[in-house]
């Protein structure tokens, strides 16, 4: 599957925080406590999450537990 530039731009900036998380235990602790101004620092741009939008981190590191993430039900999903 291609990517797009602006997926491709989004899984840079993925790599570089999660990068980040294992490098520097503050940064990984700024991330969990701040999302949106952590990933504003990192991208240097403020973010276009849309209003009421908000970004939940979770520490996935632990490598005994395998976590499962339920997304939002489809609107095609009754």
């Amino acid at each position: 599957m291609k990517l797009t530039k602006q997926q491709e731009q989004a899984y840079k900036v993925i790599q570089k925080i999660i990068t980040s998380c294992h490098k520097h235990p503050a940064f990984k602790k700024e991330l969990l406590a701040n999302p949106i101004p952590t990933i504003e620092k990192v991208t240097g741009k403020p973010s276009n999450f849309g209003r009421g939008i908000k970004i939940k981190v979770e520490d996935q590191s632990d490598a005994s537990i395998i976590y499962f993430n339920i997304p939002p039900k489809p609107a095609t999903v009754k």
